[in-house]
C-alpha cells in the first residue's frame, strides 16, 4: 500500500486543484524529464540563474560512476520553464531513492516555488516508483513547503551520500568590485600572509585541463594523508567533473608556483553567482601560500561573474584558517525526507538502514584505499 493512496494525500490534492484551476494546469504542466541532448544547453542556462552548483548537469553527470543516476526535470511550459530539479537516483527499480541537493530551484530570481509544484514533483516520483525523496534545500520558503507535505519529516533517511557541507558549515566570502573593499573584510593576518607571499615570489597560474590535475594528484593524496582525511572520490571522478565543467567554462585548476614548481593547488568550480573550492592541497613547506592562492582564485572567479567564493566546510583545524576570511560561516540546510511508499520505507528504515550504517565505515575505507591506486 502506498503512502499516496492512503488517506488525504497528494493524489486527492491534485484532483481538487485540477477541478478548480484547469486552465492554469494546462498552461503550466507537471514536471517533464530532459534528455541527455539537453544537458549542455541547461548548463549554460543555469549559469545565468541563481541555481546552486549541486543541481548542475556538469556536477551530477560524474556521479554515474558512483552508482547514482541523475534525472533532470523542469516544470513549466516548454518555451518558458519556471522550476528545475536534478534527482540523483539509486536503489532497485521498484523502490528507488531520490536525492535532491539544494533544490528544487526557481529559474526566476526572486520567485518562490509553490507548494503545488512540489506536490506535482511528488506525484511524478510516486509514478516512477520512488520509495522516498531526500531534500537539502537552501531556500527557506521551499523548505517550509517541503516540511508541510504529507509524510515529510526532518530526518536524513539516506545519510550515505551528502553534499560536502552537511556536517560542517560553509565559509562563504562575499566579494566587492574593489579589491580593497574585499580585503577590508578579512582578518589582518590574511593581509600579512599576502604580503609575505609577494616577498617570497609565489606566482599564480590557472589551468582547465584534466591532465594538469593528474600531474598534481600526488600532492592532493599526500595532503590528505597528512591532514588525516580521506579523498572519497578517485582521480578519474574529478577529471570527468573537470571535463564536464570545462564545456561551459565553469572550472579552473589554480596553482601557486615557486621557481616553476607547483607547491599548491585548488580545484574551483562555479555556478551563476558562487565559486566553490572543491579541493585544495599544499606542499608541507609552503602551506603559508594558501591565503595567496585563495585570494587570487576568488578574484579571478569574480572576473568571471562569481560574486561569492566558497572556501568550503571547515572541520577541525581548517576552521581557524577559514575564519580569517569569514567570521560567520553559513550553516548547511537541514535534510527533509518525503516518504512515497510506506511499506518499502519501513523495510529500509528499520532493517536495511541500520545494517548499511554498520558496514559503511569498512566499505569507505576499502574504497579510499582503492582510489589511491587509481
Amino acid at each position: 500500500m502506498s503512502v499516496l493512496a492512503s488517506g488525504p494525500g497528494l493524489v486527492a490534492h491534485a484532483a481538487t486543484a485540477s477541478a478548480v484551476s484547469t486552465p492554469k494546469l494546462q498552461a503550466w504542466p507537471a514536471w517533464s524529464e530532459m534528455t541527455i541532448a539537453d544537458l549542455s544547453a541547461w548548463n549554460h542556462q543555469l549559469l545565468r540563474s541563481a541555481v546552486d552548483i549541486h543541481q548542475f548537469p556538469y556536477w551530477n553527470e560524474p556521479q554515474r560512476m558512483l552508482g547514482l543516476t541523475p534525472r533532470y526535470l523542469a516544470w513549466g511550459t516548454p518555451g518558458s520553464p519556471q522550476i528545475y530539479a536534478c534527482v540523483l537516483t539509486t536503489g532497485p527499480a521498484w523502490a528507488k531513492v531520490g536525492l535532491v541537493f539544494r533544490g528544487p530551484c526557481s529559474l526566476e530570481r526572486g520567485q518562490s516555488i509553490s507548494r503545488s509544484a512540489l506536490e506535482d514533483l511528488m506525484e511524478w516520483a510516486y509514478t516512477q516508483s520512488y520509495c522516498f525523496l531526500r531534500f537539502t534545500s537552501a531556500d527557506e520558503h521551499t523548505s517550509r513547503h517541503l516540511a508541510a507535505l504529507p509524510y515529510a519529516y526532518g530526518k536524513d533517511a539516506f545519510p550515505f551520500f551528502q553534499d560536502f557541507s552537511v556536517s560542517s558549515p560553509d565559509y562563504l566570502v562575499e566579494q566587492h568590485p574593489n579589491e580593497e573593499d574585499t580585503l577590508a573584510t578579512f582578518d589582518r593576518e590574511v593581509r600579512r600572509k599576502l604580503r609575505r607571499a609577494d616577498e617570497t615570489g609565489y606566482e599564480f597560474r590557472a589551468h582547465n585541463s584534466p591532465l594538469d590535475l593528474e600531474h598534481l594528484w600526488p600532492m592532493f593524496l599526500e595532503s590528505a594523508r597528512q591532514k588525516q582525511f580521506h579523498l572519497e572520490r578517485p582521480l578519474r571522478f574529478y577529471q570527468e567533473l573537470m571535463s564536464q565543467a570545462a564545456a561551459c567554462d565553469a572550472v579552473r585548476l589554480y596553482t601557486v608556483q615557486l621557481r616553476d614548481e607547483a607547491v599548491g593547488a585548488a580545484l574551483v568550480l562555479r555556478d551563476g553567482r558562487t565559486a566553490h573550492c572543491h579541493l585544495a592541497a599544499f606542499a608541507p613547506a609552503h602551506r603559508q601560500s594558501a591565503a595567496f592562492l585563495h585570494w587570487r582564485a576568488m578574484r579571478d572567479m569574480y572576473a568571471q561573474g562569481a560574486s561569492h567564493y566558497n572556501l568550503g566546510p571547515g572541520p577541525g583545524t581548517l576552521a581557524h584558517f577559514k575564519q580569517q576570511f569569514v567570521r560567520q560561516p553559513q550553516a548547511a540546510p537541514r535534510a527533509i525526507t518525503v516518504v512515497l511508499h510506506e511499506e518499502y520505507f519501513r523495510i529500509w528504515s528499520q532493517m536495511l538502514l541500520p545494517l548499511v550504517t554498520r558496514v559503511r565505515p569498512w566499505l569507505r575505507g576499502l574504497a579510499c584505499r582503492s582510489y589511491r591506486l587509481l
